[in-house]
């Protein structure tokens, strides 16, 4: 009788996409090795990098056996993170996590969001970041303290609780809320926010572990302080109107607040481009979003939203009323992405 064989278990496959990050790519990986939680694995996807991260990624794997390689052609960071949803799977992995080639993880990440989902019974934990340049900021102890966001309150937190945040890494899934169309779903900006909007769709709440368990890193090549390419504004656009028309109605509280963050959007996207020198090249672009604000000014469900702040009111004011005025305050005091 053939012995029965089955597949390799890991209880969490933590996700790298790699793209030319070999200056920041070890510390990365030192943060990983030092995870005190013993079942995990790491994937490391390298998406077509042109420096030295393959050798990077390959002598990490030959050294420490919880990590493995995946490498591919450039596909971008959507197409690398479900090509390590794939290999994860393969590692029979119950929980996924994810981080950026260039971040860092806090010790007990791992080990606090786990315990966090498996105390509340929930497919979802998350815990707030920080940011840091050079070094990495003091960790504090992690609580043994989780506050659970029941539906649809963590979808609330998700659009407007900074502390939750948008971003894929500074959670833990269960591996089967995600699928690889939520992943991989044609947008390159915002991707991670309608990816956590239909995964928090499917999860009845989320655990909230309150501390900096994710460390972002700040330099010149990250995703916020890049160009601002016109594809950026129609994908942040786009996703915010995804996930205003993808509410359940048995929420109308939410609806309100998802009409709200759309506006919002609208007014920022606006002033990102206002602030910049070029902002004339943008102009197709600021029309349309000056077309939006303007028809929502009045309007209850957007401009005059109970649930949209203050300062945006004054803000889409300023944009239709005052739009030299508020160029200028753009630029002297907005200041990134210039």
């Amino acid at each position: 009788m053939t012995p029965e064989t089955t597949a390799p278990r890991c209880e969490i496959a933590v996700i790298v996409p790699v793209h030319n990050a070999e200056t920041y790519l070890p510390d990365c990986l030192d943060s990983l090795a030092a995870q005190r939680f013993d079942n995990f694995c790491c994937i490391l996807v390298d998406d077509g990098s042109t420096d030295d991260s393959p050798r990077i990624c390959d002598e990490t794997a030959c050294a420490d056996g919880r990590f493995l390689v995946l490498h591919q052609a450039q596909s971008g960071v959507s197409a690398a993170r479900t090509a390590g949803m794939r290999a994860a799977r393969e590692q029979g992995a119950i929980w996924l996590a994810f981080c950026d080639a260039d971040d860092r993880y806090h010790p007990d990440f791992l080990r606090t969001l786990h315990n966090a989902a498996q105390e509340a019974a929930l497919p979802l934990a998350c815990c707030r970041y920080d940011t840091f340049t050079d070094t990495c900021p003091a960790e504090a102890p992690a609580p043994a303290a989780f506050r659970t966001l029941r539906a649809p309150e963590h979808l609330e937190a998700l659009l407007h609780d900074h502390a939750v945040d948008y971003g894929l890494w500074n959670k833990l899934y269960a591996a089967g809320l995600l699928t690889e169309a939520m992943l991989d779903n044609g947008l390159a900006y915002n991707e991670d926010l309608l990816a956590n909007w239909k995964a928090f769709l499917r999860a009845p709440g989320c655990a909230f572990c309150d501390f900096a368990g994710y460390h972002y890193r700040q330099h010149a090549e990250s995703a916020t302080h890049r160009a601002l390419p016109p594809q950026s504004i129609d994908d942040q656009r786009r996703a915010a109107a995804l996930i205003r028309g993808s509410v359940p109605p048995q929420w109308p509280e939410l609806q309100q607040s998802a009409n709200a963050f759309y506006y919002e959007k609208l007014v920022y996207l606006a002033s990102m481009i206002q602030r910049r020198a070029d902002a004339d090249t943008y102009r197709v672009h600021l029309g349309e979003l000056n077309i939006g604000i303007t028809a929502g000014l009045k309007d209850p469900q957007l401009g005059r939203n109970p649930k949209l702040p203050l300062t945006i009111r004054l803000a889409a004011w300023a944009t239709v009323h005052t739009p030299k005025l508020w160029r200028r305050i753009c630029r002297r005091f907005l200041k990134d992405r210039q």
